[in-house]
């Protein structure tokens, strides 16, 4: 077992001793993703990323999402709950420097939301300096990570618009799989948002005016065509894409 979250303190002691020297944990968030997936819906899919990765790298533990990101371009949808990238950065900080007392010598950082990946890249070098000796390595292309996914949802004929970066296609997909509980399949039909290109322009519209600005539902994508079949390629893509990443630190 490798997900601290259901083992004991002794038992990830000994897992610590035994080689487990990483510790792999994501950011997610909790906010809206138009009418088709829940708001939990980043820490879900966070949980299972960082579990994928941690599985993949061998020795290493999964420690638990954080639930709450940077998501002040949502909070025209009710439903959504932000911090201030200062209190990310804090939380952060308290929570490498936590589990760097522990003994582990590397600490793998996977963002599962848009909004926390610069916030996270910020904060990165006080990570290092507070925590000497320990490896710190974060994910932080979103365009990257986007670009990952919509190679993926081309296989199976989905284009990359369709597919989306937020509650479009591939995001529902892997919701499908990992939690279909967390999707409203009825909703699907009314869950269009945005199906321009998603490229740095966009981005920085969103983080600006709010992802009003670009879809009045709140989504990125058009969820017609998911599948949970879809999302099991999907989140092995996303995890590919992290483990390539990682290697090249």
């Amino acid at each position: 077992m490798i997900d601290v979250a259901k083992m004991t303190s002794p038992d990830i002691g000994v897992a610590i001793e035994n080689g487990y020297k990483t510790a792999v944990f994501a950011v997610g968030s909790n906010e809206q993703h138009g009418p088709v997936l829940a708001v939990s819906t980043d820490t879900v899919l966070g949980d299972v990323l960082a579990l994928g990765v941690a599985k993949q790298l061998g020795n290493a533990l999964k420690y638990p999402t954080i639930n709450i990101g940077c998501s002040e371009h949502h909070m025209m949808f009710p439903g959504t709950v932000t911090l201030r990238k200062e209190t990310l950065h804090m939380l952060l900080k308290d929570y490498v420097g936590s589990i760097a007392r522990h003994g582990f010598k590397r600490v793998i950082i996977l963002p599962s939301h848009g909004g926390n990946f610069g916030p996270l890249s910020e904060v990165v070098g006080d990570l290092e300096k507070e925590n000497p000796g320990i490896e710190i390595i974060a994910y932080t292309d979103l365009i990257g990570f986007v670009e990952y996914l919509t190679r993926a949802s081309a296989k199976y004929g989905i284009s990359a618009e369709a597919a989306g970066a937020h509650a479009g296609e591939s995001e529902v997909s892997m919701m499908m799989y990992a939690n279909p509980g967390g999707v409203i399949v009825d909703n699907i039909p009314v869950g269009k948002g945005f199906v321009g290109v998603f490229d740095e322009a966009a981005t920085q519209l969103i983080f600006e005016k709010g992802i009003y600005s670009l879809s009045p539902i709140g989504v990125l994508g058009d969820p017609v065509g998911a599948s949970a079949e879809h999302g099991a390629e999907y989140i092995d893509a996303a995890v590919s894409a992290m483990m390539d990443y990682i290697k090249t630190q």
